[in-house]
């Protein structure tokens, strides 16, 4: 302001009383006209040069999102509000208190302001990029840091406006915590539930997850700040709290998908009458088995070597026999491993037919093993085919399914009762 003083002196016709005045206006007319052409010339340049440079190296990938959030001209912008740092002084003197005070709180908005933008912009940027990556969902993670942005740009707006330093705005806001913990109660959990599955990578878009308590069965579409989005295999779409992806239990399958590989738990219900040893016609009959002969023949010979030392000969109980019911299990052990879709050569996936808890409905025989394959046809169309072929052969080993009687069943029982006797049974 100093050095337009001098020439205000000069011009007639103004009183003395008005010259710093006016020399005031003028320099602060001129440090905004200033400020404005250095943001206009500095956001062209940048988006001409720097984003050149950013397409060029990243094949247009950052600089179109960027340039979608303004972020070239955004650092124009800043460049303006550093260069409002050092020109402030020049410009705007104390001699007009009220218009200092003013310029003062323009300016120090205006550099707030500038670097607030520039900040969203990155965020807004790397929301942009990365928001969707499969690997590492950062969306809510940048919401929570835009909105924890907005706080602190709006404490030092008010600082400014007040005129007092932030720690006496937030002394000032305390009061207020507890009104606002129950207006921002779903996006301060929410921004605590990001944080750990962002960090833990418990989830990303496109795992397919299973929340009982929210009916969510299917792939995860979008990781907001409050909520995950889940598209069921339905196509319904259901909403599940960030939160709750941390406080209630959920399944996610995308082990099974890295692991190329998918499990089959699932139990045939026999029938305890149908369990027996197995009598001399049985066991030649399944020698015929091409899965079965070695091990009946092998269990054979150590079963006679057993009781033959033990001289077992009159009560079957005092020695060792084969059952059916074991045979089967044996055989459904070599049947699984034999097809070329289940996993049977390695380790780290389990293959085995074992008996559980008897119940009322019968002896269940569980199947466990795992399939080549995450396809979900592929995977229901093969479980079918093994069952369809382990139900077939039970009849083979002497063994039936349980099934409750139906109305059917019934009819049937209640018919044959009611029919006469036979003549040939009559005249018996």
């Amino acid at each position: 302001m100093n050095f337009i003083l001098p020439y205000i002196e000069k011009l007639p016709y103004i009183p003395d009383q008005y010259n710093t005045l006016i020399a005031q206006l003028i320099a602060a007319f001129l440090f905004v006209f200033i400020l404005y052409v250095l943001a206009r010339f500095s956001s062209w340049f940048f988006n001409k040069y720097l984003g050149k440079l950013v397409a060029r190296f990243n094949s247009g990938k950052w600089f179109n999102a960027m340039a979608e959030h303004q972020f070239f001209t955004a650092v124009g912008v800043v460049v303006s509000a550093l260069a409002a740092i050092n020109l402030y002084p020049v410009f705007i003197t104390k001699e007009v208190a009220w218009l200092t005070t003013l310029m003062g709180k323009l300016t120090g908005l205006f550099i707030v302001l500038s670097f607030a933008w520039l900040i969203n912009s990155v965020l807004d940027t790397l929301g942009r990029l990365f928001g969707r990556n499969p690997n590492i969902p950062i969306k809510g993670l940048v919401q929570a840091l835009k909105i924890i942005l907005f706080l602190i740009t709006g404490l030092f707006i008010l600082s400014l406006l007040l005129g007092r330093r932030p720690m006496y705005i937030i002394t000032g806001l305390s009061a207020l915590a507890a009104v606002f913990s129950l207006i921002f109660k779903d996006p301060i959990l929410g921004f605590a539930a990001s944080i750990q599955l962002t960090t833990n990578k418990l989830i990303k878009i496109g795992d397919w997850i299973t929340v009982d308590s929210a009916g969510a069965d299917g792939n995860i579409i979008d990781i907001s700040l409050t909520s995950v989005r889940v598209q069921n295999f339905d196509m319904t779409i259901v909403s599940v709290p960030t939160y709750d992806m941390i406080s209630k239990p959920f399944k996610n399958w995308s082990g099974m998908y890295q692991a190329k590989a998918r499990r089959i738990q699932r139990s045939i219900l026999i029938d305890v009458d149908t369990v027996k040893f197995l009598d001399r016609p049985m066991l030649e009959r399944l020698k015929k088995i091409q899965l079965l002969k070695d091990y009946l023949e092998q269990k054979e010979a150590e079963i006679k070597a057993f009781n033959a030392e033990r001289n077992v000969k009159e009560n079957i109980l005092n020695g060792r026999h084969l059952t059916n019911i074991g045979t089967f299990r044996h055989y459904a052990e070599l049947y699984l491993a034999s097809r070329p879709y289940v996993v049977s050569d390695n380790a780290d996936f389990t293959l085995m037919v074992r008996q559980l808890k008897q119940e009322a409905q019968g002896l269940p025989l569980e199947i466990y093993c795992f399939l080549n394959t995450t396809v979900w046809t592929e995977y229901e169309a093969l479980q079918s085919d093994i069952f369809d072929h382990l139900f077939s052969v039970l009849p083979e080993f002497g063994l039936y399914a349980y099934q409750q009687p139906s109305g059917r069943n019934i009819a049937q029982g209640i018919k044959l009762l009611s029919e006469p006797p036979s003549s040939s049974l009559s005249e018996q």
